[in-house]
């Protein structure tokens, strides 16, 4: 939303708003609510959603499995992971994959590449946990977020 409000500020600057960014402003008004539902159901399962996804994580093929792994890196791992659900959240409560991919997926992008993870799918796991948390048309809502989030952090 605070991208489509900068486009709308700038495409306005000494005229008029556009129609398309009108309805573009209207579309996402329309959906606030619905947004914002959404939004608080994550915050208030936030913890579930994140035990989830850490037992999703530790079970699948795509981790090590390392039962040496020490506690901080789990607490590292836990903290990281929601970090992520907060920002992936916001981008879907303010309809902005500009700011998503701006305040997170290129750091995250940059930090997994230093620390050489190229197939990285934590984040997978959260989606995958939300869909379980929350009522399908809620979780909906995160999976075009989720979907930037992967084509950004895996592309070159």
């Amino acid at each position: 939303m605070i991208t489509l409000l900068e486009a709308l500020v700038e495409g306005a600057d000494g005229t008029y708003a556009s129609k398309q960014d009108l309805r573009n402003l209207e579309h996402a008004m329309f959906s606030w609510a619905e947004r914002k539902e959404a939004y608080l159901a994550v915050q208030t399962n936030e913890t579930s959603i994140i035990d989830r996804a850490m037992t999703l994580m530790q079970a699948s093929k795509t981790t090590p499995n390392d039962n040496a792994i020490d506690k901080a890196r789990i607490v590292r791992c836990r903290r990281d992971l929601t970090l992520a659900l907060r920002y992936y959240a916001l981008g879907m409560l303010l309809q902005d994959e500009e700011m998503l991919k701006d305040r997170f997926l290129y750091w995250q992008k940059n930090v997994l590449q230093a620390m050489g993870l190229h197939h990285y799918h934590g984040v997978q796991f959260v989606f995958e946990s939300i869909c379980t948390e929350l009522p399908k048309e809620q979780a909906n809502l995160f999976k075009p977020y989720f979907k930037l989030g992967e084509q950004t952090i895996m592309s070159n």
